[in-house]
C-alpha cells in the first residue's frame, strides 16, 4: 500500500497513553499478536491516545491485531503528527516517573509529585523529576532520572543548581545520558535505571554501576529510599552512599546475629546445617479441603511419674533424663489457620486467573463465565479477601466477559455483514449513500447499536471480497449532510487502502462516489463470507 510520506512515522506507534490526552499514564502494546489480547483484556474501554507527555499530537489511537505483522497502535484519524519516537522505548521516561513516584509512596515519603518538563526548555525526554518529603525535614528532596546526555561542565552546572534548592538530590542516569562515568569519579559508583519489556508492561530496574564491573539489575521495588540516598539488595548504605556488600567483612549490623547454642539442633533431617539465628518454625497442618479445619494442638500435661522422675533428677543436680517428654508443640491459633485456609485459597485463585490468561481467548464465553463464577465462589470463603492485585486479575476478566457478553460476536458481524453486503451493492449503481439509521432501516430486521469499533469490523467483512481496483461499498455508508463517515478512513486502513489526509477526506470520498457511478453494472460479490477464519 502507498502511504503519504507525511504519515509514514506515525501510522505504526507501539507506546500510547490510557484515559485521556495529558495523562501521565504509558501503555505499551506488545508486537505479538498471543500478548495483544492479554493487552487488550487489561483495557476493555480501549481509550488509547497518542499523549502529549509523549510529544504526541493527542489524538485518539487504535490498537490493531495482525498475526501476520506485528501488532501496533495507529492513529484513528489520518492526519500530520509530530511526534518523533514512536517506538517501544518511547514512553520510557513515563514508566520511570510513575515507578518512582509510587515507590516513594510506598515507603510513607510525603509531597511525592513527578515532574516531566519545565515549560520551553527541555525535550520531553531530556529527564524526570520526582520531588518528595523526607519524614525529618521541613525541605523536600529530589530524584532526577537523567536520560538525555549533557556534557560535564553542564550537568556540573545543573547538579549545583539543583541541590542550591533541594534538600538532598540523587541521580539516576538513563541507558543514553553518557553521565555516568562522571558520576563515578566523584562518588565512587553511579546509580543507573533502566525498562525492560515483561509481557505487556515495561518494569523499571536500578543497577549500580562501579568502575570495570558489570551492572547487577534489580528491579526498583526491591530498594530502599534512605537518609544517604537509595540502598540495593547486596549494597549497604554508607554516609557517602551506597557500597558493595562485602562479605568477608560483613557490617557491624550484621555481626551480632545470633549464632546456634550448645543445645540447640546443629544438624537437619536431610544432612544440611541450620544458618546462623535460625529458628525451627512452628509446624502447620495442612488442609485440603476449605470445610476441613485442623485441630489446635494443646501442651500435652506430664504423666505423675514423669514429674516425679523429673523432679527426681533435678534435685539430684543430674541433666535431663533420655527418656524426658519430648518439647511440647507450639500451639496453632485461630489466626494462623485462617491464614494458611487464605493461602491455598489464593493459590487456586492464581491457578484458575494463569489459566484465562493462557486460554481464555480460546473458550466460549460460557466457559468463561464458569471459571468466574468459580473464582467469586472461592474469594468469597476466604477471611480476609484476595489480595488487591488477585482481585484486579479478576476485575479485569469480568470486565472483558461483560465487554463479550454486550458485544456481537465475529460470527453475528459476518451475519450483518452479508446482509448489509447486497443493500450497498444496489445503492452503488445510483451512487446515493445512506445514514447507518437508513441502513437499519432498510433491513428487515434492523441492526442493533453497535460500538464504533464493531462498526468498522462490519463494514471491513462486507468490502472482504470487493476486487482491489473497485472503490469500497463502505463509501456508501455516510454521515448526515452527505459528508464522508469518520469511520471510513479507518475501514480504509484495515484493508489496507490509501488513507487520505483528514483535510482531503471529503474529496477523496466524493471521488469514490463518482467512481461507484461511473462503474457499469453490478460488480460487487454479494455472497456469504467465511466467519470460520480468524
Amino acid at each position: 500500500m502507498i502511504v503519504p510520506a507525511a504519515e509514514e512515522d506515525t501510522r505504526k506507534v507501539q507506546t500510547a497513553v490510557a484515559g485521556s490526552p495529558a495523562t501521565d499514564h504509558p501503555v505499551y502494546l506488545p508486537m505479538d499478536a498471543v500478548e495483544y489480547d492479554r493487552f487488550i483484556r487489561e483495557y476493555p474501554t480501549r481509550e488509547f491516545y497518542c499523549g502529549t507527555l509523549l510529544g504526541g499530537c493527542g489524538k485518539k489511537l487504535s490498537a490493531r491485531k495482525y498475526r501476520d505483522k506485528k501488532c501496533h497502535f495507529a492513529h484513528v484519524a489520518s492526519g500530520t503528527c509530530r511526534r518523533v519516537s514512536t517506538n517501544e522505548a518511547s514512553a520510557d521516561h513515563l514508566y520511570m516517573g510513575r515507578a518512582v513516584a509510587a515507590w516513594l509512596k510506598q515507603q510513607k515519603y510525603g509531597h511525592v509529585q513527578p515532574r516531566y518538563k519545565e515549560k520551553g526548555k527541555q525535550d520531553l525526554r531530556d529527564y524526570v523529576d520526582v520531588r518528595y518529603l523526607h519524614r525529618e525535614e521541613r525541605r523536600e528532596r529530589l530524584v532526577r532520572v537523567q536520560l538525555a546526555r549533557r556534557s560535564k561542565s553542564e550537568w556540573e552546572e545543573t547538579d549545583a543548581h539543583l541541590r542550591e534548592r533541594w534538600a538532598g538530590v540523587e541521580w539516576l542516569f538513563g541507558p543514553d545520558s553518557m553521565l555516568a562515568n562522571w558520576e563515578i569519579d566523584r562518588r565512587g559508583y553511579a546509580l543507573r535505571i533502566q525498562c525492560r519489556p515483561a509481557g505487556i508492561t515495561r518494569v523499571v530496574e536500578v543497577g549500580v554501576q562501579y568502575p570495570d564491573t558489570p551492572i547487577d539489575w534489580v528491579p526498583l521495588t526491591e530498594c530502599h529510599m534512605t537518609a544517604d540516598g537509595v540502598r540495593l539488595p547486596g549494597h549497604e548504605p554508607t554516609p557517602g552512599g551506597t557500597a558493595r556488600f562485602d562479605r568477608r567483612n560483613p557490617p557491624p549490623a550484621l555481626r551480632s546475629l545470633p549464632t546456634p547454642q550448645a543445645d540447640q539442633p546443629t544438624g537437619r533431617s536431610d544432612g544440611s546445617r541450620p544458618r546462623a539465628g535460625f529458628q525451627q518454625p512452628a509446624a502447620v497442618p495442612r488442609t485440603s479441603e476449605p470445610d476441613r479445619q485442623p485441630s489446635p494442638v494443646y501442651r500435652r500435661q506430664p504423666r505423675a511419674e514423669e514429674d516425679a522422675f523429673v523432679a527426681q533428677g533435678t534435685a539430684s543436680g543430674g541433666g535431663q533424663s533420655p527418656s524426658a517428654p519430648p518439647p511440647s508443640p507450639v500451639p496453632v491459633t485461630l489466626q494462623t489457620i485462617q491464614a494458611h485456609h487464605d493461602e491455598e485459597v489464593t493459590e487456586g485463585l492464581n491457578l484458575l486467573l494463569d489459566y484465562l490468561d493462557r486460554a481464555g481467548d480460546e473458550l466460549h464465553l460460557d466457559q468463561t463465565q464458569t471459571i468466574l463464577r468459580d473464582l467469586t465462589s472461592r474469594a468469597r470463603t476466604m477471611w480476609r479477601g484476595p489480595a488487591p492485585e488477585v482481585s484486579t486479575r479478576i476485575r479485569a476478566w469480568q470486565a472483558h466477559a461483560n465487554m463479550l457478553l454486550a458485544r456481537p460476536s465475529f460470527r453475528r458481524i459476518c451475519a450483518h455483514a452479508d446482509a448489509v453486503r447486497p443493500l450497498l451493492a444496489m445503492a452503488a449503481r445510483t451512487a446515493r449513500p445512506m445514514t447507518w439509521a437508513q441502513l437499519g432501516a432498510r433491513l428487515g430486521h434492523g441492526l442493533p447499536a453497535l460500538h464504533p469499533d464493531d462498526k468498522v469490523a462490519l463494514l471491513v467483512e462486507v468490502d472482504r471480497v470487493t476486487r482491489p481496483d473497485l472503490p469500497l461499498l463502505s463509501a456508501l455508508v455516510a454521515a448526515r449532510g452527505r459528508r464522508v463517515h469518520p469511520l471510513y478512513a479507518q475501514v480504509l486502513d484495515h484493508l489496507d487502502r490509501v488513507v487520505p489526509s483528514p483535510r482531503d477526506a471529503q474529496a477523496a470520498w466524493e471521488g469514490d462516489l463518482r467512481r461507484h457511478q461511473e462503474s457499469p453494472g453490478p460488480q460487487y460479490a454479494v455472497g456469504r463470507v467465511d466467519a470460520s477464519r480468524a
